[in-house]
């Protein structure tokens, strides 16, 4: 991935494509688990992008891109909703055209996905983004930390919070 970080800082558009299909599915899982509407989620993730791309010159340390365009998109969700002032969020549509399903393997992914904001609609926006991260899209804690600016041991403490909370209105079910 250094490699292509360095050659994407270089110009080449070629790596920077190769990169961001690398992180495509991250970021669309943290965009969803803040906006509901997908075409809202297409717009924030195509600003992302370019901004990454004009200024993925300016990033120094390549180790921390993931965290670097994570925080890009999460500042781009938090413009969105302040501008259409959402108090809730839906997980109830899905863009299938969007989405090649190529084997079963695929479609059980989806359907894990789908059933996992389901269970988190409930949920705060902050609290649908942490658990999002640390458990569909396995980001590590101290990766969330950095990302959200929040000091690890609080985010441990957040996510055993927010566990609590899925199994207090859920029970046994899961």
């Amino acid at each position: 991935m250094e490699v292509l970080l360095k050659k994407a800082q270089n110009g080449d558009k070629h790596a920077f494509d190769k990169v961001i299909e690398a992180v495509q599915r991250k970021l669309y899982a943290v965009a969803k688990s803040r906006i509901s509407n997908e075409e809202d989620i297409e717009d924030i993730l195509q600003d992302t992008v370019m901004y990454a791309y004009i200024n993925i010159k300016n990033l120094r340390e390549l180790d921390k891109f993931n965290s670097w365009i994570t925080k890009i998109l999460i500042n781009n969700c938090n413009k969105m909703y302040v501008r259409n002032h959402m108090n809730t969020l839906s997980y109830d549509s899905v863009d299938n055209e969007n989405i090649i399903l190529k084997d079963e393997a695929q479609i059980s992914q989806l359907e894990n996905e789908l059933n996992f904001y389901s269970i988190i609609e409930f949920l705060e926006m902050e609290e649908k983004t942490i658990i999002t991260m640390y458990y569909l899209k396995e980001y590590t804690t101290k990766e969330i930390s950095e990302i959200l600016n929040i000091n690890e041991s609080t985010l441990r403490s957040r996510i055993s919070s927010i566990r609590k909370k899925i199994k207090d209105r859920y029970g046994e079910e899961m």
